[in-house]
């Protein structure tokens, strides 16, 4: 039997307090070793702006090598939880992140303005109550606008 409350407390606690403040040791302490991420939005950005690699990849690889320099470039996050709904092993959360452009990102030099994107993930957790798996997807076209990017 899964512990569905328990599982949206960690999927909350990760998505409004851990990941916005760069909370490393919260996020080793919820995410096993080799979980795998798949993001839309940010990566297909990234892949159309600054050639990054496609995904998906090794979430605490990310955290471990990626993670400062989007802090850097997005700081100031804040993260309101608008929805977590959780069945079996799975959590499905939808928020809305802000963040100051602080540095370049997406190939996009910093504009010193605040951000807003929704955001929704898909968390898959282990029966240790471990997550396994997440799927992100933003809205990318409104990120794209708000860093200043033309679109045709």
């Amino acid at each position: 039997m899964t512990n569905t409350q328990l599982h949206k407390d960690i999927v909350t606690k990760l998505i409004v307090e851990a990941l916005p403040t760069n909370d490393v040791t919260y996020v080793e302490s919820v995410v096993t070793p080799d979980t795998i991420t798949r993001r839309a939005g940010f990566a297909s950005l990234l892949q159309a702006t600054d050639n990054i690699e496609p995904l998906p990849s090794n979430f605490m690889d990310w955290v471990h090598h990626g993670w400062d320099s989007l802090h850097a470039a997005l700081s100031e996050q804040k993260v309101t939880m608008r929805e977590v709904v959780a069945d079996g092993n799975q959590v499905i959360a939808h928020y809305t992140y802000t963040a100051k452009h602080a540095g370049t990102f997406a190939s996009a030099p910093a504009t010193g303005k605040t951000i807003h994107w929704d955001e929704i993930g898909i968390f898959k957790f282990n029966e240790n109550d471990k997550l396994v798996d997440m799927w992100y997807m933003i809205d990318e076209l409104r990120v794209a606008e708000e860093l200043g990017h033309q679109l045709n």
